[in-house]
């Protein structure tokens, strides 16, 4: 037989449990509660971090992109630069050689200057020569040949002038007779008058100071009707134009 005090702790331990029991149900459904209503924030949350990451990854993104543009950008620039480096070591280079240009066409300018400068000299000294002396060389029919008497003459010529080194010109005009063509006897008194202008040369003439022309059956000194004046006719007159101012320190 089972005694009052050993049943009332019987009873009391079973109404424990029970309480015991019955609390953690009810401490169950209400964490539970408790969470589900918590859980829409979370998802929120949840959410938003995921949001948070979509946008830091387009960001990331669109920084990567500036800045592989950027980059492109820059070595595209830099590209340019060099293009522009070796464009203006170019124009440098062909500055320089223009410049070149220039001091070599300043100089020939400057020559030039110089020679016109000699040559108006002489021009304007022109009218200061005169006509001292006059010789006459002949030739056979139709010949350009140099006989003994036309080089006796140049020679006398060539002599006169060999101890003067400035202040003549010598004047060379060839002539022929009447007959034959115009046109044979103008190519006859150039080839006479030829003739003569190379005897002298040969005779220290300085080439630069004589002037040649063939005139044909131009000027003649005698009449063509006759044999002694066909034969005066064909002729080179030799003139030699002195300096005024040459003749007057001689």
């Amino acid at each position: 037989m089972v005694s009052p005090i050993r049943r009332f702790s019987q009873v009391g331990l079973v109404i424990l449990t029970g309480i015991l029991v019955l609390s953690g149900c009810a401490t169950r459904k209400y964490v539970r509660l408790q969470t589900q209503a918590l859980e829409p924030a979370i998802q929120e949350a949840q959410n938003g971090v995921k949001e948070n990451a979509e946008r830091i990854d387009a960001v990331d993104k669109r920084a990567q992109q500036g800045i592989s543009t950027a980059s492109a950008a820059a070595a595209t620039a830099d590209q340019k630069a060099v293009a522009a480096q070796k464009t203006a070591d170019g124009a440098t280079q062909a500055a320089q050689a223009a410049d070149k240009k220039a001091d070599t066409a300043n100089q020939g300018v400057q020559q030039a200057n110089n020679r016109i400068n000699t040559l108006e000299t002489r021009v304007g000294n022109i009218d200061t020569y005169a006509e001292s002396e006059k010789q006459t060389v002949t030739f056979a029919v139709n010949q350009s040949r140099l006989n003994d008497q036309a080089k006796s003459t140049l020679d006398k010529i060539a002599g006169d002038l060999s101890g003067q080194r400035s202040g003549y010109m010598l004047e060379l005009q060839g002539y022929t007779d009447s007959t034959g063509s115009e046109q044979y006897n103008i190519g006859l008194s150039q080839r006479r008058v030829e003739s003569v202008e190379r005897y002298l040369v040969s005779k220290n003439i300085p080439l630069f100071r004589v002037s040649v022309v063939g005139l044909g059956e131009e000027n003649p000194v005698a009449d063509n009707k006759t044999r002694d004046g066909r034969a005066q006719n064909r002729r080179v007159e030799v003139r030699v134009l002195r300096s005024a101012n040459a003749r007057q320190t001689n």
